[in-house]
């Protein structure tokens, strides 16, 4: 049986009273799981956008298209 089913079933058999209070904390969490999405989604588009771009140094992003073989080149001593 599942959540869903056992749900029903409890629900089926509580009084008019407690019904109300269940409706009402199913929409409160469910207002908190829509409240959770979104912060999550905002924290995405943050990391996708580069949330440290304001500490970047303009006058080094010339040398970041060679940075990483540079780099490698001294590590492995390629030539």
């Amino acid at each position: 049986m599942s959540t869903l089913e056992k749900a029903i079933d409890l629900l089926q058999t509580m009084p008019e009273h407690k019904l109300e209070s269940v409706y009402m904390y199913i929409q409160f969490v469910n207002t908190l799981t829509e409240n959770e999405e979104t912060v999550t989604k905002k924290k995405n588009a943050n990391s996708i956008v580069g949330i440290a771009h304001q500490y970047a140094n303009p006058e080094l992003v010339p040398l970041e298209k060679e940075a990483f073989a540079s780099a490698m080149a001294e590590k492995h001593a390629i030539n």
